[in-house]
């Protein structure tokens, strides 16, 4: 397969991931019970050639995207990931970012999706990192 062709498959997949999630995440909200914020939390690997400032900027164009649509009751935000050196030192990963978009909202609040902001946000993504792991989880309100 080629690299145009393999790109544009991850970019196909990674917008699924994205409507998969939304459409988890309204499950959730009205399935289970949740005295808190429902959360999707990502792990991602940054790609080779990718950037942890470039990760970065695809988050802070997701949550804009969000808020240029109208939606403020959500929120994204990363979290880099502490590694122990071998002289026991802790430094951030270079390659592991974690993820928490609270309150994602519902499909039909977010019928501008797939427009071409955001189609930039999510190939910021794609180019930067993959999705190794994503939960949906309910957080408690003490804890925000």
């Amino acid at each position: 397969m080629s690299q145009k062709c393999a790109r544009v498959a991850s970019t196909v997949i990674l917008v699924v991931v994205f409507a998969l999630t939304q459409v988890t995440s309204l499950r959730a909200q009205t399935a289970l019970s949740c005295d808190g914020d429902v959360v999707t939390v990502r792990v991602s690997q940054i790609r080779s050639g990718g950037s942890i400032q470039g990760f970065m900027s695809a988050v802070a164009a997701h949550k804009a995207w969000y808020r240029a649509n109208g939606i403020k009751d959500n929120d994204v935000v990363a979290a880099r990931v502490f590694v122990k050196e071998p002289t026991g030192a802790m430094k951030y990963s270079e390659t592991t970012v974690l993820t928490y978009h609270f309150r994602p909202p519902a499909p039909e609040r977010t019928p501008n999706r797939g427009d071409a902001t955001w189609n930039a946000f999510v190939r910021l993504y794609l180019e930067n990192s993959d999705i190794k792991a994503e939960y949906t989880t309910c957080m408690p309100k003490s804890i925000r």
